[in-house]
Parts: structure tokens; C-alpha cells; sequence
């Protein structure tokens, strides 16, 4: 019966990553396609479509993308950990429900947030704030639940006892939080910001609806470059976004252990 279940189990588990891996390993075989068309050729493959990504039509995008999310990911982690601590930490009055609050923008659709954002920019007449200042306006409404939860939950997870033995030691509230919560709580904080980056650097339902003529983030430039064409450029492109998100994702495992957070622990 064990062999079995164990069987069962390895079957699930190579099925659910051929299902993740499969799609991915196309894209990737067609951006080293040799000819225009999309083509499987291992024998005649090439890079020479990578080459294309240092035009200013797929730079620009990208570099507009990194600037607007590596912004709402530092906003998104200092905002989300001054909620997380009053919520869980200090546990002010009605924290349950300004957790709900904060958690309210997961309950409605991204399409009706950048419609709202839109008509709401409009109506009170900051139209010079779309573009740039709106996209990382709106995607930390977006990005903020997740990085309030997530840091909350390591601040509940925290031991308090090591907080009691500092107070009696004599540490004043700063020197608790900094060298005891702090540590205890960062992959909490790294986990909501890579959270945070990811979100916001692939983001197109809110994205669409705020981006100006001329500052097009990275997504929006495929999905306009996918009207019209279909080539190993838009593959190479894919690409090389999936593995800079797996770069920055390394980068902040290293910088603060978020994985820890997935395991329920501290780095």
C-alpha cells in the first residue's frame, strides 16, 4: 500500500512539473529558432535573436518595468512592515478588521482597479499623474496585501519571550525591534517585497489603463508586439524576462531568506 501511494505520489509530482515545464521549454526552443518563422530545428539554432533585446524598443520597456517595480517593491515592503507591526505587533484596536481593509483590494478584479484609477485621476483632474507616478500608485494598491500579510505573519510567528528577556535586559523599544524583530521578521519582509517586484514587473490588466504614449512598461510591449507579429524576438523576450525574475529571486533569497518564510522559520 506504501509503494503504491509512493508510486502515485512521484507519478503527480512529474506530471504537475511537465505540465509547469513544457510551455516553457517551447518558448525557449523558439528563441533559438534559425529562421523568422517559429521553427524546431536543434540542429541550426541560434542566439542571434537575443541580440535584438538591446534596441531601445525592448530596452526602454524594461527599464521602465525594473524602475516601477523595484520602487513599489521598497514601498510595498516599508508600508506593508509599518502595517504588519501595528496590526500584529502592537495589536492596535480594530486590527482584524484594518487587516480586512488592506486585504479588501484582493477581492476585485485588476480590470476594474485600473478602470476606477483611471476614472478617478481623471474626475479630480491629475492627469499629470498618469504614466509613471500612477503605474506605481496602482500597483502597490496591488501589491500591498501581499507584502501586509506575509510580514504579519512572521510578526505573528515571533517569539515573544525573546522580546520579554530584551525589555528585562534593559533594551529600549528600538533596540528590540531592530535587533531582534528585525532579524526574525526579514524573510517575512523580503518574501512581501519579491512578491511585490514580480507582481508589478509582470503586470498588464492595471498596467494597460495607466501607461502613456511613449512609456510602454515591458508586458504592454509584447502584448502590442503580438498584434502584429509573431516571431523568435517575442520568444527571446519571454526569456529573458523569466530568467531575470529567477535572477532577482536568487538576489533576495540571498539578501534576506524569504524561502524561510515558506518553511515557516528564520534564515
Amino acid at each position: 500500500m506504501n509503494r503504491a501511494l509512493s508510486g502515485l505520489y512521484w507519478l503527480s509530482l512529474i506530471l504537475i512539473l511537465l505540465f509547469i515545464t513544457l510551455p516553457l521549454l517551447v518558448v525557449v526552443a523558439a528563441s533559438l529558432s534559425p529562421s523568422s518563422a517559429v521553427t524546431f530545428a536543434p540542429s541550426d539554432w541560434t542566439l542571434k535573436w537575443y541580440g535584438a533585446l538591446w534596441a531601445n524598443k525592448w530596452l526602454n520597456p524594461f527599464l521602465l518595468s525594473l524602475k516601477i517595480a523595484l520602487v513599489v517593491s521598497l514601498l510595498s515592503g516599508v508600508l506593508g512592515a509599518l502595517a504588519a507591526y501595528a496590526i500584529a505587533y502592537e495589536k492596535c484596536p480594530g486590527s482584524a478588521a484594518i487587516m480586512t481593509f488592506l486585504l479588501s483590494p484582493l477581492a476585485v478584479p485588476q480590470i476594474v482597479k485600473g478602470v476606477a484609477i483611471v476614472l478617478f485621476l481623471s474626475s479630480a483632474g491629475f492627469y499629470m499623474l498618469l504614466g509613471t507616478p500612477g503605474l506605481i500608485a496602482a500597483h502597490i494598491v496591488l501589491t500591498l496585501p501581499f507584502a501586509a500579510r506575509m510580514i504579519a505573519t512572521s510578526i505573528y510567528n515571533f517569539d515573544r519571550n525573546l522580546d520579554r528577556a530584551a525589555q528585562i535586559l534593559g533594551a529600549s523599544k528600538w533596540q528590540r525591534i531592530r535587533h531582534i524583530l528585525f532579524p526574525l521578521v526579514k524573510p517575512g519582509v523580503f518574501s512581501g517585497m519579491i512578491f511585490a517586484f514580480i507582481i508589478s514587473f509582470n503586470n498588464i490588466p492595471l498596467s494597460v489603463f495607466l501607461v502613456r504614449p511613449g512609456q510602454t512598461t515591458l508586458p504592454i510591449t509584447v502584448i502590442n508586439y503580438m498584434e502584429y507579429s509573431l516571431d523568435p524576438v517575442l520568444a527571446a523576450v519571454n526569456v529573458a524576462s523569466l530568467i531575470f525574475i529567477l535572477a532577482t529571486i536568487f538576489l533576495f533569497e540571498k539578501l534576506g531568506g524569504f524561502s524561510a518564510q515558506i518553511h515557516g522559520g528564520s534564515k
